[in-house]
């Protein structure tokens, strides 16, 4: 692997800077880290510790990032840099009630560039990505994920949050406006949003969203809300309706939930229930489509839901058991099913699906941690796709070095690839990964991330492209 002398010479500088590491592992698969869950997320790393003194009750807490990545091929490489910066601060008193403040904001670049590299020079095509198009038109690509201020109890029994930030509601849309909660007694809440809808990659200049909801604690154990959100976006003026119940049950949970999107409706309830005596637990859950969504109601690339895709009638099942046993394992299965009742698609099909998962605590040697995954799909054929069965599989290994050192390794399959040349789905692809987290003290913690992608994407045309490798190195300081 030809890019590890440079890793190891872009990982010396980085001690000098920055890093952020969110679990290379999670939920049974590869994590990027490009996914929004790494960049909000330190990982095994507290965000802030003492923080930095504004008043005597008053403390401002900093988390800065350097992100360098590497990706090469036979043909090309590809080098990015990218700087966060997180703050937020303490609750500071206004009023008959305190107000604070939070920001998150990045800075990128493209240390390669792509000037003069395009398909017919060095394939660098392959590595052009959304950050390559938004630094065509934007100096270090900034982007702010959340600029907000929360007033809470400064108007009574509301809080109030003002600028850019995430709904924390039935919906979780990304929002410049306002958002205000309001408690009406100790049993029922009422809420209120507006402002533009945020896009990293479309104008939403014209765009609005607003909408409110109410939640009411009908009993000890019942709670009933109910939401409703007007989208005005390009091309689509869409009425959006959220009703949900959630009730406690003895060892368990239920929940039901009822969502409307102009004429098409979903129906979605979810079940979980522990049996004590043997530790099991046991999930149900079924999702319905009860309405066809046409292509005109579609915004393919939507900054606000993917609710509007095109789809036909369908109905989804799952079921699944989790038991844990003789103290250091734990085994999960799950059966999922899904019946279209229209027309069918690649995305939109009928399928059986079969999880299982096998994790091995504290063996052999007590912070160790083995995970092993399957999942099997039996997959209606479709005129794209050939095979309708996919077996895929992984294992991940972690383990705690000391105090201040977390390793990891593994190696994940992946369902399908897409060749936009042929317009067809290919497989395969498998990526290997290796990795770790190292904190030597309490405001500086680093990450080394190792990846190869094995795929037969590229067959077609040149198999020395079937190998791609990416490193990653993250520096976090903390104050």
């Amino acid at each position: 692997m030809r890019y590890l002398s440079v890793t190891c010479m872009l990982f010396c500088f980085l001690l000098s800077n920055v890093a952020m590491k969110a679990e290379a592992f999670e939920n049974g698969a590869s994590n990027t880290p490009d996914s929004r869950t790494q960049q909000v997320s330190p990982g095994q790393f507290k965000e802030s510790y003492e923080g930095i003194g504004l008043t005597d009750d008053t403390k401002i807490y900093l988390t800065l990032t350097s992100r360098y990545r590497l990706r090469t091929n036979d043909y090309a490489d590809d080098q990015d840099f990218y700087q966060y910066l997180r703050v937020h601060t303490d609750a500071v008193k206004l009023g008959d009630g305190t107000v604070r403040f939070a920001a998150f904001a990045r800075f990128a670049d493209d240390i390669d560039g792509d000037h003069k590299k395009s398909w017919g020079d060095n394939y660098y095509y392959y590595h052009r990505d959304a950050l390559d198009t938004q630094l065509g038109y934007d100096d270090w690509a900034p982007r702010l994920y959340n600029g907000y201020a929360q007033f809470d109890g400064v108007i009574k029994n509301t809080v109030l949050n003002v600028g850019r930030f995430y709904l924390s509601h039935q919906n979780t849309f990304q929002l410049d406006g306002a958002d205000a909660s309001v408690k009406l007694g100790e049993m029922v809440e009422v809420y209120a949003f507006g402002g533009k809808p945020v896009s990293y990659y479309y104008d939403v200049d014209d765009d609005t969203l607003f909408g409110g909801g109410i939640n009411v604690k009908v009993m000890e154990q019942t709670k009933v809300g109910a939401e409703y959100v007007r989208l005005d976006v390009t091309d689509i003026d869409d009425d959006y309706t959220k009703f949900r119940l959630d009730q406690a049950i003895p060892n368990g949970n239920l929940v039901l939930a009822y969502t409307l999107l102009n004429d098409a409706a979903t129906v979605n309830a979810e079940g979980t229930y522990e049996i004590v005596s043997t530790g099991t637990i046991l999930t149900l859950k079924y999702e319905g489509l009860t309405d066809e969504v046409d292509y005109e109601n579609s915004y393919v690339v939507n900054p606000l839901t993917n609710t509007l895709l095109a789809e036909s009638k369908y109905s989804k099942y799952e079921a699944g058991v989790y038991q844990a046993f003789l103290k250091n394992f734990a085994a999960g299965l799950t059966y999922e099913t899904k019946a279209v009742s229209g027309t069918e698609n690649f995305d939109n099909r009928d399928y059986s699906r079969i999880k299982g998962k096998f994790d091995i605590y504290g063996l052999p040697s007590e912070n160790t941690y083995v995970s092993f995954s399957v999942d099997y799909w039996d997959v209606k054929n479709t005129p794209d796709s050939d095979d309708n069965e996919r077996l895929q599989y992984g294992v991940q290994v972690s383990q705690k070095v000391g105090r201040t050192m977390d390793v990891w390794a593994g190696t994940s399959f992946s369902r399908y690839e897409y060749d936009y040349i042929n317009d067809r789905r290919k497989d395969s692809v498998r990526s290997y990964y290796i990795g770790g987290q190292y904190q030597p003290t309490k405001i500086l913690s680093l990450m080394a991330d190792l990846s190869m992608e094995d795929t037969e994407f590229y067959d077609d045309v040149d198999t020395s492209l079937d190998k791609n490798y990416t490193a990653e190195l993250w520096a976090n300081i903390i104050f």
